[in-house]
């Protein structure tokens, strides 16, 4: 638990569900808190390009953040060789990262939090908001990714884990395709910031590499 913590805030899971206002994952994934993260992120985004900000634009910002927080403490996991957490609780939060406890611990599989989380989660975002299915599985790639290179920013000794980890990644039929490896990674979709005012591309950005 506490190396997970070490490799950033999006990695920490408490060790235990203790408390009051935690909620099984399953609630996460049919209940109204990804609609409240793309209204929270609808507003953000408008408040700091001070214009308008189309919704499908809101939902993918807010989807690469959920994806990043439920990805990266199992990818944590397996760049450290420890036991991930399983049995996923949250605590609701209105923007940031959202905090996370764990029910159970166990061996790390990344490809079962694909399958089991990360794909129901973009059907739901598709099904809600009518983002299209490409550029949600090109955002769970890019936040598996990103990820990855906030682990090796905190611990560059984990980089060699880090390339094996995303390879791997890439071989999950959800994210088949959705971006090439590198380094540097570099998704196949774009998340659509850039039609933000003021946004630009991200780091990742298939837009800006297609014309190096």
């Amino acid at each position: 638990m506490t190396a997970l913590a070490r490799l950033g805030e999006f990695f920490a899971v408490e060790q235990t569900v203790t408390g009051e206002g935690w909620h099984p994952l399953a609630e996460l994934l049919d209940g109204p808190f990804p609609d409240h993260r793309v209204v929270a992120a609808h507003l953000v985004l408008r408040s700091r390009s001070n214009a308008e900000v189309e919704p499908r634009v809101a939902a993918s910002i807010a989807s690469l953040g959920l994806f990043a927080r439920l990805l990266s403490p199992t990818i944590g996991a397996l760049l450290l060789d420890v036991d991930a957490p399983a049995d996923l609780h949250w605590r609701e939060q209105p923007t940031g990262t959202f905090p996370l406890a764990a029910g159970a611990w166990g061996p790390a599989d990344l490809h079962a939090v694909l399958s089991d989380v990360v794909e129901p989660l973009a059907r739901r975002l598709h099904d809600a908001h009518g983002l299209s299915e490409q550029v949600l599985a090109g955002n769970a790639s890019s936040a598996a990714f990103g990820a990855l290179k906030m682990a090796t920013l905190a611990r560059p000794d984990l980089r060699d884990a880090a390339l094996d980890v995303g390879a791997d990644a890439l071989t999950h039929p959800y994210l088949a395709g959705t971006g090439d490896v590198g380094p540097p990674y570099v998704r196949r979709s774009c998340c659509l910031y850039y039609r933000i005012p003021g946004g630009g591309y991200c780091g990742d950005c298939v837009i800006p590499a297609r014309g190096r």
